[in-house]
């Protein structure tokens, strides 16, 4: 979507055009959602926090300041009800389960189906095991096109330390799968 095209889209939100506002969501949905699935780890909690989020999302938009760039703003309130929803369910699944990585893997041949998923896997059970500080930052870097100064934002994590945070999350990542 071009810039043009989404401050349009923002202003009608702003004056509250609900099918603007799924026009422009429809643009970050799978971005989102998939930050979030990651980040909780369970397809259904990722479900529930999403509704929450849209619906945080349309009543602030009121006060959204457009001298902000929305994609930040919009994963700000994704990462602080996410992390505020996982922390009261701290007890749920930390794994996805083999339903949930089947909807995420896709191609014709069952053979690269079988490699990616177990790839996949592999990577999820890694990041799962990653200190929440590190998982975050990671996440978002990877899921997102958010640069580490808007993660910085997000998380309220000096930009050091959220470049910290990342560089330690990949090589955990990168000695864990070494060691496998």
């Amino acid at each position: 979507m071009d810039i043009n095209n989404e401050s349009i889209l923002i202003q009608e939100c702003k004056s509250g055009n609900s099918t603007a506002f799924g026009s422009l969501i429809r643009n970050y949905n799978k971005k989102l959602f998939y930050y979030i699935f990651k980040l909780s780890g369970n397809r259904e909690l990722a479900e529930d926090i999403m509704q929450e989020i849209l619906i945080k999302i349309w009543q602030a938009f009121p006060t959204y300041n457009e001298q902000n760039k929305f994609s930040s703003w919009l994963f700000t309130i994704a990462h602080n009800t996410s992390m505020d929803t996982i922390r009261k369910n701290i007890r749920g699944s930390k794994y996805l389960d083999s339903n949930d990585l089947g909807s995420i893997v896709s191609s014709e041949n069952p053979l690269t189906n079988l490699e990616v998923g177990e790839a996949k896997e592999r990577i999820n059970h890694i990041v799962e095991s990653l200190p929440i500080k590190q998982k975050e930052v990671f996440l978002l870097r990877v899921n997102t096109e958010l640069s580490f100064k808007e993660i910085s934002e997000i998380t309220g994590e000096p930009l050091n330390t959220v470049l910290s945070h990342m560089n330690y999350s990949v090589k955990k990542i990168r000695k864990a799968l070494e060691n496998e």
